[in-house]
């Protein structure tokens, strides 16, 4: 009876509370925020085969429904190293935060065996709404980069070229496998950056083999490619925007001027169809219309340019990672820090615009130690000790404790620079004590841990986002063309302009990535080929060492005869 009381009851407050909620001053802001929630919080949909993510000029797109993904996930934590598969584990993670009512819609995973079967997880994260990117190298054995090796031999090798088809092999036919990681922060000083030609190397033989694979029918789709880099300098001379830049700049420049010039003239002859083509009949009139019909187009021209038999014009990544450690105080702003100094998501916006493909934060997160204890402490503060008493706990959860994160840059990297940041990965559920938004870990890879106030922060960070992204969409109809055609692409850079940049700006000299062959011709030969020169092979062998046997049987008879003469 009671089951069936609020079964009837709850509709019928529920537009009483989010009334309640939007036009009267309610004291108890704890009953504010929980009406809102209840109004705003809904499950995500289950993703099905044709939910996949793809890459359209600076945006990712669900391919079912044609709208626009923003990332909002966060850094799943590693079992320890001598813990086996625990599918059960990996899922319970799952429940736990989709049974906390949190708005994410991805998971970043950072150690995986190509070797495993995963299907039970991924099957599950299906099913709740969730999206998955994989690690394509490992920290150990034959899936490493070494960043230390300037020679190809050494820093990419056959074995690691292997090691990435296996990843795929295994990875890419669930459809919410989203992206693959090629390299995480190994260029990331200039003594390391001499194997940046070895980590673009890698992603353009991944992508010439995906290809290849797509077209005989072996594996569905053409897996994005992510690249993380750490968000530092590059000595005096760059800082960390620049750098940043430079990195994203190199991993996806053409090396062939003829290339390069094709692909510029094709570009601008696409934005100016798309430009001509809206201006006639064929111009939608509403902006919802006007974006679903935008990305069709630039679909179909995307299509075409991907088709190409060119290494995919030397490009290595589809989306390129930052993992930024900044917004180190509940004081900093989108545009000025706590000290005064420019915003580091200002910075990178601003630097990063003319990028030519995606850009999220593959890691956001200032570790405890290093945020601010200006909730805390009054000398550190002075004239803001005013502003610390009016900054209100979370609705829900334990209070805050010293050193623990207000996650307010989240509204601003899904609104203010969502023109061409795809979204974030929040750092981390466990691992690094300093990180952490779970409590009484390591986590064992079995049992799930206890959320913390940081988490709690996260999360109510992300249902403001929400509210603010569904208010805007409801209120605004920009239609101007401008407006809708933001996203025409860019067209990366030329290689050796960047190589020239790098090498005046922070003297790193690259080897030219022109002579690093690929894997694919030398090694992907069909088994035919492999068969026929072995049987070939075993025939001249077998030919040359029965000659020899002969020819040195009749010198023994010869010299017998002799002999006996």
């Amino acid at each position: 009876k009671m089951l069936t009381f609020f079964t009837k009851i709850i509709p019928t407050i529920l537009p009483i509370l989010v009334l309640f909620s939007n036009h009267v001053k309610c004291k108890d802001t704890n009953l504010t925020s929980f009406a809102t929630t209840i109004a705003t919080y809904s499950p995500p949909s289950a993703i099905g085969p044709k939910d996949t993510i793809t890459v359209q000029n600076k945006q990712l797109y669900i391919q079912s429904t044609n709208a626009k993904f923003y990332l909002k996930g966060i850094a799943f934590p590693d079992p320890p190293p001598s813990t086996p598969y625990n599918a059960q584990g990996w899922i319970d993670i799952l429940h736990q935060l989709h049974n906390l009512q949190t708005p994410y819609n991805a998971v970043r995973i950072y150690r995986m065996d190509p070797k495993t079967d995963y299907s039970e997880f991924f099957n599950e994260a299906a099913k709740l709404g969730v999206y998955v990117m994989v690690p394509l190298t490992s920290a150990q054995g034959k899936g490493v980069i070494n960043r230390d090796a300037a020679s190809p031999k050494k820093c990419y090798t056959r074995s690691l070229f292997r090691y990435g088809k296996s990843c795929i092999r295994n990875y890419i036919h669930y459809p919410n496998v989203i992206a693959g990681l090629i390299g995480n922060e190994v260029m990331n000083s200039v003594q390391t950056w001499i194997s940046a030609p070895c980590v673009k190397a890698y992603g353009r033989d991944l992508k010439t083999w995906m290809r290849h694979e797509v077209k005989k029918g072996a594996i569905p789709r053409v897996l994005p490619l992510v690249y993380a880099a750490q968000n530092t300098g590059l000595g005096a001379a760059a800082s960390p925007a620049r750098a940043m830049k430079l990195t994203v700049d190199y991993l996806t420049c053409i090396p062939n001027v003829y290339t390069w010039e094709t692909v510029t003239l094709r570009r601008q002859q696409q934005e100016q169809e798309l430009k001509t083509v809206s201006k006639n009949h064929e111009n939608p009139t509403t902006t919802s219309t006007k974006q679903t019909w935008f990305h069709h187009k630039s679909g179909e021209m995307q299509k075409d340019n991907n088709d190409d038999d060119d290494d995919d014009e030397g490009m290595a990544i589809d989306i390129f990672g930052i993992n930024v450690e900044s917004w180190c105080s509940s004081f900093d702003t989108y545009k000025t820090n706590a000290d005064g100094t420019t915003g580091t998501y200002y910075q990178l916006h601003q630097g990063l615009q003319n990028a030519s493909i995606p850009l999220l934060f593959s890691e956001m997160g200032c570790g405890h130690d290093l945020y601010s204890h200006d909730l805390y402490d009054k000398e550190h503060l002075n004239d803001h000790y005013s502003e610390i008493k009016n900054i209100p706990e979370n609705t829900d959860g334990p209070k805050r404790k010293k050193g623990e994160r207000t996650w307010s840059q989240i509204p601003f990297v899904l609104n203010e620079m969502s023109d061409s940041w795809a979204g974030f990965f929040a750092y981390a559920y466990a691992g690094s004590p300093e990180f952490v938004m779970f409590d009484n870990g390591p986590w064992d890879g079995v049992h799930t841990l206890t959320p913390t106030a940081d988490f709690y922060s996260w999360k109510e960070q992300l249902d403001k986002a929400m509210m603010v992204a569904a208010a805007s969409n409801s209120t605004s109809e920009d239609t101007t063309n401008d407006a809708w055609m933001r996203e025409v692409m860019t067209t990366p850079p030329l290689c050796s302009t960047v190589e020239l940049e790098l090498k005046e700006v922070c003297d790193i000299e690259l080897q030219d990535f022109n002579q690093i062959s690929s894997f694919v011709r030398q090694q992907e030969e069909p088994a035919s080929e492999y068969l026929i020169l072995l049987i070939v092979s075993l025939i001249v062998v077998g030919w040359a060492s029965w000659k020899i046997v002969n020819v040195r049987q009749m010198q023994l008879s010869r010299k017998e005869y002799e002999m006996i003469v």
